[in-house]
């Protein structure tokens, strides 16, 4: 399968769920996503970034201590702390564009991984913010969604200056 990073309609659109009994390949696709999301320098990839609308992303890296690439099916968000932080965000699907998103600074999420099995897991950090991102794209809810249209503007006037 080619993957393609652009403008696909699947970004607003909601995702399916992922049928372990009907959709098959999960280990590979988990491994393609991963290799594409690292050789395009993310730390973060949602299935319909790349037109594929099923509840799958991939989070991690290999340069960041902690954060192994894995590929999260089905995620649910069972709680969020009250506890919240802003942090400057950028998207694989937006590249130059940082924006600075406020986010639960923990969770408690609940997915299952390439194999079928169901895993429960907190999470803070880089780690929950990344899950949290990667959660809206399933939703179809992209991190520009989340500033105000003036926030967007200007981020978007300061990428045009330095090109």
């Amino acid at each position: 399968m080619a993957f393609e990073l652009g403008p696909h309609d699947a970004l607003t659109q909601v995702s399916l769920d992922w049928d372990f009994s009907v959709d098959k390949n999960a280990e590979d696709l988990e491994k393609q996503m991963i290799d594409f999301m690292l050789d395009n320098n993310g730390i973060g990839l949602a299935a319909n970034q790349i037109g594929f609308t099923k509840n799958v992303f991939v989070i991690g890296s290999k340069n960041i201590s902690g954060y192994e690439p894995m590929a999260v099916f089905n995620p649910k968000i069972l709680e969020v702390s009250k506890d919240t932080d802003l942090f400057k965000e950028g998207c694989l699907s937006y590249p130059d564009l940082w924006l600075t998103i406020k986010r639960p600074k923990a969770i408690i999420a609940e997915f299952q991984n390439s194999k079928g099995d169901i895993v429960t897991a907190e999470m803070d950090g880089l780690i929950a913010r990344c899950f949290q991102h990667e959660f809206d794209h399933l939703k179809g809810i992209c991190f520009v969604d989340r500033v105000s249209q003036m926030k967007l503007q200007l981020a978007i006037k300061k990428i045009n200056k330095r090109k």
